[in-house]
């Protein structure tokens, strides 16, 4: 029996019962769907975070007190400015290419007439290297300002506003900040999902202003550095961290009373998530496809017990067990491969219509279509074998007397 036969035998026999053949691929096609929906927005989810912290820099780290992040929000000042002044001015450690001061406060601001809740950030004329923000009015915050404590302000573009309205420039004009009148000398925005979310509702002033007069504290929330080379950066993250260690007297196994983390760091977290939900929910369809599969079983068993008379005329004329398991088990692998075809189809026109509206990149993962295809034929073959096996073994007389 040639092959070409056989698989055009299997098409017609498959034909023959439309509807069950469509139910019996639903389970496969729920599966690869499902395989590959998750696979290509999980490595999407991936893609946008690491465009996100590549438009935010990952030449940096930074650094908040506290041994946990539940510290670091109840306002530890584990952090001081003295810890940054001695990162600032520590000569052996060569690869630091800026760093900058970060005291936070979130405090009342108003401006003609409106009134909101903002978080403020003290900080350097640095701070505009390491956060990248546009500048679409006026400039941000100079050295001179901060030396001389100036109640200067550089605000958001949500924030102007809100508070000056659109298209219109703020600079010049007053904002109140804690009670206290700031003149503002320029607005900043950022495009980026990350970095914006902040950036874009915040207000920027010199660091003593918010220190000595709106917080009272030498505590900082944050102390940012960058790199020279990224390469590089864990072994400046480790140079930072025994400079901390030593000036905080903590010896030993004894815990930091600060954390360190860099954008490798979140990225590395995000992959490692992504993976394990990837997984999850991977293993969760190849239910599905061992479902698709019995089901493919019982289909195929059912079609032996229909088709007994024919094998027994087939073997009657000649054909072989070889020949009556080939065809049998062509049927089975035909409707898992066309299952698996429409579940890559389906599974990929949603990945990318869902990138669409989440606004992720489309990843199309071609090692993913691979495995999905030798996944769905692999069921045929497996729940197949068995059905297959017991058409080919039916005796021919036994089989032309069934009724």
């Amino acid at each position: 029996m040639q092959y070409k036969e056989v698989f055009t035998s299997a098409i017609q026999a498959l034909k023959n019962s439309k509807l069950r053949t469509s139910l019996t691929m639903l389970g496969i096609i729920i599966g690869i769907t499902s395989v590959i929906l998750i696979y290509s927005l999980g490595q999407g989810a991936v893609a946008f975070i690491t465009n996100e912290l590549a438009q935010f820099g990952t030449d940096y780290f930074q650094i908040n007190p506290g041994s946990s992040q539940l510290s670091t929000i109840a306002g530890s000042e584990s952090l001081t400015f003295d810890d940054y002044e001695a990162i600032l001015n520590d000569s052996s450690i060569t690869n630091i290419k800026s760093v900058i001061p970060m005291a936070m406060a979130s405090v009342k601001v108003s401006a003609n007439g409106e009134e909101d809740e903002l978080l403020t950030y003290g900080t350097t004329a640095v701070a505009q290297e390491i956060l990248r923000p546009d500048i679409i009015y006026g400039e941000f915050i100079t050295e001179e300002q901060v030396v001389a404590s100036d109640k200067v302000a550089v605000i958001g573009s949500d924030v102007s506003e809100k508070f000056f309205g659109i298209d219109t420039s703020p600079v010049g004009q007053s904002i109140r900040i804690d009670n206290r009148i700031f003149r503002v000398t320029g607005v900043l925005d950022s495009s980026s999902a990350l970095a914006g979310g902040f950036l874009n509702n915040s207000i920027f002033v010199p660091v003593d202003v918010v220190m000595n007069e709106i917080t009272g504290s030498t505590g900082l929330q944050e102390i940012d550095v960058s790199v020279y080379d990224q390469n590089s950066i864990n072994q400046t993250i480790e140079d930072v961290e025994l400079l901390l260690r030593d000036r905080h007297d903590i010896k030993g196994e004894d815990e930091n009373d600060f954390q360190i983390s860099s954008a490798q760091d979140i990225l590395s977290t995000v992959q490692t998530i992504t993976g394990l939900l990837t997984a999850f929910i991977s293993g969760i369809s190849g239910i599905s496809l061992l479902v698709g599969g019995v089901g493919v079983m019982n289909i195929m068993l059912v079609s032996v017990t229909e088709r007994t008379k024919e094998i027994g005329l087939l073997k009657a004329i000649g054909a072989k067990q070889k020949d009556i398991l080939t065809q049998f088990l062509m049927e089975s692998v035909v409707m898992t491969l066309i299952g698996g075809l429409f579940g890559i189809i389906i599974g990929v026109t949603g990945a990318f219509l869902i990138s669409l509206v989440a606004n992720i990149p489309f990843v199309l993962s071609i090692p993913a279509i691979i495995i999905a295809v030798g996944v769905s034929t692999m069921v045929g073959i497996i729940f197949g074998l068995y059905p297959a096996r017991r058409a080919a073994k039916l005796s021919p007389i036994d089989a032309l007397r069934f009724e």
